[in-house]
């Protein structure tokens, strides 16, 4: 169906399994570090007008892009902190995950991965 997703994260991460609520914490940045290993955690998103990230928005955070937009104005605006690079392209998510160990992006359901750069995690109940 269009706009479905997966998580990925680079092949070295020892996380295999999240929940929403972990994900979403992570892309929004209210968690820094990644549990286990102290790794900064480097998220990424897909440009806004991408039908993937409505996808994932709505399924992780449970939230519109554009309340997701307005919480990152107020983190700006308060000094708080900045949101998540934007990727144009799967591909270039994936190039940004591969290269970088903390990193954690979202894909099309559909493409193909490397399975030594990167690892697609899953997203469980509890």
């Amino acid at each position: 169906e269009t706009g479905s997703f997966k998580i990925i994260v680079h092949a070295s991460n020892p996380n295999s399994k999240l929940t929403k609520e972990e994900a979403s914490k992570l892309f929004l940045k209210k968690v820094k570090r990644w549990k286990d290993s102290d790794e900064v955690v480097l998220p990424v998103d897909l440009v806004k007008d991408s039908p993937v990230r409505e996808k994932f928005s709505k399924e992780i955070h449970g939230r519109k892009i554009s309340s997701i937009k307005a919480y990152w104005q107020k983190q700006i605006f308060s000094g708080r902190g900045v949101p998540p690079e934007e990727k144009k392209s799967d591909k270039e998510v994936l190039e940004y995950v591969s290269e970088n160990s903390g990193a954690i992006g979202y894909i099309s359901e559909s493409m193909e991965i490397e399975v030594d750069t990167v690892k697609v995690v899953e997203i469980v109940e509890k």
